[in-house]
């Protein structure tokens, strides 16, 4: 990443200079897919304060590209809603997570907003909570502001592969081809009104069938901000360089430049992108920064601080940790033998004695470094908090669940799912020969404590109590599979609650890498970029990077 060090002087959002008054310079400080996380808000703070400073003379923008709140919480989103009030937020597109809990909260929490909320593809009904930030024009189709005598527009779109509208029926996602006819309607709507110079804030995602699809079939964009999947974007590259450098500068329909911005996930990053246009409202190539910036190089703000006091409660130490882990990744967080998962797993079955403990990768994130706090628990490691049920399952429906999950790696455009688990380990294929080969069945051996399962014929008369989170009851590999245990499942607690009682109570930890690893795979792939070309020669062109 653009890195500096903490000491450096100033000049790290430093403005290109243009000297010629018919073509315009716009600087962009971009974030996406917060996830409400707060234990960078202090550092993005104090990045967003050096970007003003720094462009206090040129025309700049803020903008939040998606999953920047989080569902239901209240109490975190008010303080994103105030924070970004504070910092002067020009625009923010809805992303999935906004929706986690329902429209309703998600009303409640823009309400509060000094910002616009932009988006173009969703159809909201009347009968929709969201119907009064329409009325009251907190979400508009587009936005317009004038920055140092030029108009610049902002559009907005949430992801239409989400679970946005499964869950309520008022609110509902166009699907991509009809998202590009909108976004060219509001393009042209734009134009008419003399606007030229016009950003789409996208939570669609990198790749084919999000960003780059759009860049290439609109007309009248000229750059994308971009989110949803997690994706670090470096630099300017006009080709697809490999690991961060990827495509991100190409022609639109027009053929006119369009630039693609993501900067990762979960406060990693501080986005700096810098444009210049021409007299036309063109992107000039030449023109073009786009940085990244470690949010770790940033002093705290005290502002931040003080208001994230206010509205959270004070940060507490819950244990101290002999062993680091951070993950380079998500890539390396969900696929990747991942000791804080396991440390989460091993926590929630010593708190209930059940035989084996399951749940789905993306469920622990982030890393640990030194100690794990409140604030850890509450608003990085377990974000989303689910429900951990008790089922006692046979032999033959837990083979059922590891194959149903683990025969997707290399055979969907959605982000494959690995299990994380406790009182178990298991080894499944996920080589490309075997994926092409079309049998489902990926398990090839598994053990629960001390005993081995023979996963070609497993026992239906063999039960084993086990932990199953919300998300699994839910999945739609996995649903069908566990229907017939939800009447009678038991709650043993929330996750945040189960493990802040394990941390209480042990106050040392150590997180060091096991030897023996809970989840085996007949291929390692080294990346995520050597696992979406396994994925291409599996699913050929309609293979999707993830």
């Amino acid at each position: 990443m653009k890195s500096i060090n903490p000491n450096a002087p100033l000049n790290v959002f430093k403005p290109q200079g243009v000297k010629n008054p018919k073509e315009a310079e716009l600087g962009i400080f971009y974030t996406n897919d917060m996830h409400g996380d707060v234990n960078h808000l202090a550092k993005f703070k104090t990045a967003h304060d050096t970007f003003k400073l720094e462009n206090k003379t040129t025309p700049s923008m803020t903008l939040a590209a998606g999953d920047c709140l989080f569902g239901a919480d209240k109490q975190r989103n008010s303080l994103m809603v105030k924070l970004f009030n504070m910092m002067h937020l020009d625009a923010l597109s809805l992303g999935n997570h906004e929706f986690a809990g329902g429209s309703k909260p998600l009303a409640d929490s823009l309400k509060n907003a000094d910002f616009k909320t932009v988006n173009c593809n969703l159809k909201i009904d009347d009968d929709s909570p969201l119907k009064e930030r329409l009325k009251d024009k907190k979400i508009v189709r587009s936005a317009v502001f004038m920055k140092g005598g030029h108009k610049f527009a902002v559009i907005g779109t949430a992801p239409v592969n989400s679970y946005i509208g499964k869950t309520e029926n008022n609110v509902k996602p166009l699907n991509l081809d009809d998202t590009i006819k909108e976004i060219n309607k509001e393009t042209k709507e734009l134009e008419k009104q003399g606007i030229n110079k016009i950003i789409l804030c996208s939570h669609l995602g990198y790749g084919e069938q999000g960003d780059l699809k759009v860049a290439r079939e609109t007309e009248g964009v000229d750059i994308i901000v971009g989110g949803h999947t997690h994706t670090t974007i470096e630099g300017v590259n006009t080709k697809d360089k490999g690991g961060t450098h990827k495509l991100n500068l190409l022609m639109s329909k027009r053929n006119e430049p369009v630039i693609i911005t993501q900067a990762a996930g979960l406060n990693k990053y501080a986005g700096y992108l810098n444009v210049v246009f021409d007299e036309k409202g063109v992107l000039k190539t030449d023109k073009i920064k786009n940085n990244l910036y470690d949010l770790n190089i940033f002093e705290d703000s005290k502002i931040a601080q003080n208001l994230m006091d206010k509205e959270l409660g004070k940060k507490v130490v819950l244990a101290k940790t002999a062993t680091d882990y951070t993950p380079a990744n998500t890539y390396e967080e969900r696929f990747k033998e991942n000791p804080l998962s396991n440390l989460f797993a091993d926590a929630v079955k010593e708190q209930t004695g059940v035989d084996v403990v399951l749940f789905n990768a993306a469920t622990v994130r982030g890393g640990v470094n030194g100690a794990i706090t409140n604030y850890d628990v509450k608003f990085s490691m377990l974000p989303f908090n689910t429900n951990m049920q008790e089922v006692k399952m046979n032999e033959k429906d837990l083979v059922d669940v590891l194959n149903a999950m683990s025969g997707t790696i290399l055979t969907t455009n959605k982000d494959p799912q690995v299990l994380r688990t406790a009182g178990m380990k298991y080894t499944v294929h996920n080589d490309v020969e075997f994926a092409k080969s079309g049998n489902k069945n990926a398990l090839i051996d598994m053990q629960i404590g001390d005993k081995k399962v023979d996963v070609e014929n497993p026992r239906r008369d063999k039960k084993f109590k086990v932990i199953v989170s919300n998300y699994l009851f839910n999945h739609d590999l996995t649903k069908n599979i566990l229907s017939k245990y939800k009447k009678n499942a038991k709650s043993v607690g929330h996750e945040q609650d189960l493990f802040t009682n394990y941390l209480k109570s042990h106050k040392n930890i150590d997180l060091k890498q096991p030897t023996e690893k809970r989840a085996n795979f007949t291929h390692e792939y080294t990346s995520r970029d050597e696992l979406n070309a396994a994925r291409k020669e599996v699913l050929g062109d309609e293979a999707e990077s993830i």
